[in-house]
């Protein structure tokens, strides 16, 4: 569904960056045959994603379909803002008479210069931050206690192992994860999607099967699991991973981790009562989505979330902050503390801006143990 929404949404860019060109620009042959080829490519390297990439091995076959697509969504976007402002822009000049401005705003060279220039500016930093992974780190304090002073947590999520994290970003993955020493492993959804290859999925159980730690992995579903073409819970219960599926688990030391459904249809107290779990230890939620963070004030003492990717398309960056209460980062919720990964990866289109791709550690003190 996601994938029609996307094909959907760049064939109106299209319809739309078409609409505003002027009609005297597409007299020229070669401006006919560029733009023909242009979307034709593009529009083929979704589809291929779409209905193809699954067959493929990680190599360079798969990676020149996806950095296609990622050129394509890109020049597109920005070409259909340049279109818009142009046409307000050649009527605004067009008004007042600015005769110089009217002359570049036609310009069919100064257009096309400018869409691969502002694509390029905005690429460079934004390809950097999605295939360069690093380690962020939150130190924060709870006013509970259990049987140790400190808990690390290491969360990892938005994998979409296959046209998101290459094979080689798996490695760095467990790299940052084992160097980080966690107490505990939560892996936060959409760790394969419908590009997602066997040969995927068997490296993802191999890197996975590396990680170690005091108490174990745990791992709450995403909303792109439901279009994976093999089932991943078998490759996590060989990795040993534990899922958590509206459901949770008391750690030996007293803290509660309680793992959500995609869906969030299950509050957290119903949870923690069906899975009798001490309302009063510390707990930690883990659900994919940010929606409803501010519900679990006085229920959760930690929300962790993915989902967002940080801010992944263009002008992404300036829209989420209206969009949800909190796109990445740390937040609180009265005494609760909200923290969303940016993800290990994208979503089949490898820019990240501001944020970057991250192996999240958070380091809790226990408030009570120190008195």
């Amino acid at each position: 569904m996601m994938w029609i929404l996307m094909i959907a949404a760049l064939a109106a860019m299209s319809v739309l960056t078409i609409l505003q060109t002027p009609r005297e620009w597409f007299g020229n042959r070669l401006t006919r045959v560029l733009v023909i080829v242009f979307h034709t490519i593009g529009i083929a390297s979704i589809l291929l994603i779409l209905f193809a990439v699954y067959r493929m091995k990680d190599g360079v076959l798969r990676e020149i379909i996806i950095w296609t697509e990622t050129f394509y969504f890109t020049v597109s976007a920005f070409a259909l803002l340049l279109s818009v402002v142009r046409y307000f822009g050649f009527e605004l000049a067009r008004h007042f008479k600015h005769r110089k401005i009217l002359k570049i705003l036609s310009s069919q060279t100064a257009f096309f210069l400018a869409a691969i220039l502002i694509s390029a500016v905005y690429m460079i930093p934004s390809v950097y931050n999605a295939t360069t992974l690093r380690t962020v780190t939150y130190d924060i304090q709870l006013e509970k206690s259990c049987a140790d002073d400190s808990l690390s947590i290491a969360v990892i999520s938005d994998f979409h192992v296959g046209a998101g994290a290459r094979h080689s970003e798996m490695d760095q993955m467990v790299q940052l994860v084992q160097a980080a020493k966690p107490d505990v492993i939560l892996i936060d959804g959409d760790i394969c999607d419908s590009s997602s290859s066997v040969s995927d999925m068997e490296y993802m159980e191999k890197a996975l099967k590396k990680l170690d730690c005091r108490y174990g992995i745990f791992y709450a579903e995403g909303n792109h699991e439901k279009e994976c073409r093999f089932d991943p819970e078998p490759y996590l219960r060989r990795a040993d991973v534990t899922i958590l599926k509206d459901c949770g688990v008391m750690l030996e030391n007293g803290v509660n981790i309680v793992g959500r459904r995609n869906a969030l249809k299950v509050g957290v107290k119903q949870i923690m009562k069906d899975c009798g779990l001490d309302t009063e230890a510390p707990t930690i939620v883990l659900q994919h989505r940010t929606k409803g963070l501010s519900r679990l004030e006085g229920v959760a003492d930690l929300a962790i979330c993915g989902h967002t990717h940080g801010y992944a398309f263009p002008f992404m960056g300036l829209l989420m902050p209206y969009q949800r209460d909190i796109s990445f980062g740390h937040r609180m919720y009265g005494e609760t503390h909200a923290i969303v990964s940016a993800g290990v990866a994208e979503w089949g289109y490898r820019t990240k801006w501001p944020s970057q791709s991250d192996v999240t550690v958070i380091n809790i003190i226990f408030r009570e143990a120190e008195q």
